[in-house]
């Protein structure tokens, strides 16, 4: 009896694994910690002195504690539409990774695909302004990241001037995660398109010479 609830179990979870698509499953988790109410996915600051400058961004919003700073004033509008996107999308992955099978599977993957390139587009967008900015306050681009000496004279928080001071600059993990989520996502699309194309029989007749390369 014990050897026949087993083999009933091991079918039962074998039937569940199936239908399951666990690499979108995977993405949907990875793709929660990239929610708005998390730290920002790049940000610059004063190396040896907070009161210099304070710039965070991320693909929902656009932080700048900076004296002359003017921020992006699409930020706000497009931050919100893209936290929107995301809830979505999350939704939207996390209910096709357990219907495999359904017709509306795929093109509620692709949609999650989507909202998730789209995040790294508004981060550029955010990011694009706020070199803008600090172009036309003082001649100069911020690093990508690690610690360097800005090339210029900046009026601080507390209004002193600093001269070429030491600023530190770098990519969060949620930049990062948002690439895995990606890479899960995208992933179990190509794994489900080979096996769509290994399982499809093949045509015969007038089917098989149209369509034949």
């Amino acid at each position: 009896m014990q050897v026949k609830a087993w083999i009933a179990w091991y079918s039962r979870t074998l039937r569940l694994a199936r239908q399951v698509d666990f690499l979108t499953l995977s993405g949907a988790i990875v793709a929660v910690f990239l929610a708005p109410i998390g730290q920002p996915w790049w940000s610059i600051t004063g190396a040896t002195t907070n009161k210099l400058l304070t710039i965070q961004i991320s693909p929902y919003y656009l932080q700048a504690n900076a004296t002359g700073f003017s921020g992006a004033s699409f930020a706000g509008a497009l931050g919100s539409f893209t936290g929107l996107l995301l809830f979505l999308a999350v939704f939207a992955l996390g209910a096709s990774s357990f219907h495999r099978g359904a017709w509306w599977s795929r093109i509620t993957t692709y949609f999650g695909l989507s909202v998730l390139s789209e995040l790294y587009l508004s981060f550029l967008l955010m990011y694009h302004a706020t070199e803008t900015a600090l172009l036309g306050m003082y001649g100069i681009l911020p690093p990508f990241s690690g610690t360097t000496h800005l090339p210029a004279l900046i009026i601080g928080l507390d209004t002193n001037v600093y001269l070429q001071p030491l600023v530190t600059a770098g990519f969060s993990l949620p930049f990062y995660l948002g690439f895995l989520s990606l890479g899960l996502v995208g992933s179990s699309l190509v794994f489900e398109n080979l096996r769509t194309k290994r399982e499809k029989p093949p045509q015969r007749g007038v089917a098989a010479v149209f369509t034949s390369e």
